[in-house]
């Protein structure tokens, strides 16, 4: 598991990490551009939008795949 070191190279990593996973994720994976993934405060933070709860329930267990523990803030609203 990883933890975060505010290094821009480490969140860069840490990002993209992210981001590969969603993009796994073939459900997730259609949304990627909808969402917007930043570091806040040495949190996660997600925002977006998502077609539905079951999407938006998705995205914590997918960041937690690719193996980041710190806090995850699930901002991400349901159209």
């Amino acid at each position: 598991m990883y933890a975060i070191n505010n290094t821009e190279s480490n969140i860069k990593r840490t990002l993209d990490r992210i981001q590969s996973m969603f993009r796994l994720n073939h459900r997730l994976g259609n949304y990627l551009a909808s969402l917007e993934i930043s570091f806040e405060n040495r949190s996660v933070v997600l925002r977006g939008e998502l077609p539905s709860d079951e999407l938006r329930g998705e995205l914590v267990p997918t960041i937690r795949q690719a193996g980041i523990l710190c806090q995850v803030c699930n901002e991400v609203q349901v159209s």
